[in-house]
């Protein structure tokens, strides 16, 4: 198989990868704790992406493209992976006590979800 042909297919691959890995994350949590820890890992790693972001911006680091668009692609999926572990019961972490007295509201606040947190 020559390299062109790999990375195509790499290329192909990861995406595939990541949507089954997350899709069974994405369902139910066994515990409580499982949606809180879920929720901040996923927070975590956006910050970290939009932190690479922020030092191109700054002027921190030197733009390169490539890596722009490889950290906007990331934080683009993992934009949708947070919300659902904001469920019943899923009180606690860091989260603000409001999301759930006034949880109608803060669903209403979100730009972008994947399957309707709002059911």
């Amino acid at each position: 198989m020559n390299s062109q042909l790999l990375r195509v297919s790499l290329k192909a691959l990861i995406p595939a990868l990541t949507l089954s890995i997350a899709t069974p994350a994405m369902a139910q949590f066994a515990k409580p704790e499982d949606a809180i820890k879920y929720r901040q890992s996923a927070f975590a790693l956006m910050g970290a992406h939009m932190g690479r972001l922020s030092a191109v911006v700054k002027g921190e680091v030197p733009y390169n493209k490539d890596d722009v668009a490889r950290n906007a692609a990331i934080i683009s999926t993992l934009s949708s992976m947070p919300w659902q572990a904001f469920g019943p019961g899923t009180e606690g972490g860091k989260a603000e006590p409001a999301i759930w007295k006034e949880n109608a509201k803060f669903k209403s606040c979100l730009l972008y979800t994947s399957p309707s947190p709002r059911d």
